[in-house]
């Protein structure tokens, strides 16, 4: 995508902005985690658990060799977490509507 490209927002696809927002979050997300995996390690968890976070995959995080490569991936996991409960959600909603729908006719 070439500079001038992001001058003209109608031309950039929205799965950019969708892909830089994602990086941003990660970023600021990784930095927070990183704070709390340095000093308070109870409400990591805690947090972790509120995101239903699986277990295992934080376990898995928590093996990284480096506490920024644990927050990066902690992140990465409470992201993708939120996008599934997001979907989850979207999906139940559609299924409302649609028995609703049925009913109707």
């Amino acid at each position: 995508m070439e500079q001038s490209d992001l001058y003209h927002s109608d031309k950039i696809p929205l799965k950019y902005f969708e892909e830089v927002e994602k990086n941003e979050l990660k970023k600021q997300l990784t930095l927070f985690i990183l704070d709390l995996l340095v000093n308070d390690f109870q409400r990591l968890t805690l947090l972790l658990y509120r995101h239903d976070v699986a277990e295992q995959k934080a376990a898995l995080a928590m093996r990284e060799p480096t506490n920024e490569q644990k927050a990066s991936h902690l992140a990465e996991l409470v992201i993708e977490r939120e996008l599934q409960k997001a979907a989850t959600r979207k999906a139940y909603r559609q299924y409302k509507e649609n028995r609703k729908n049925k009913r109707i006719e």
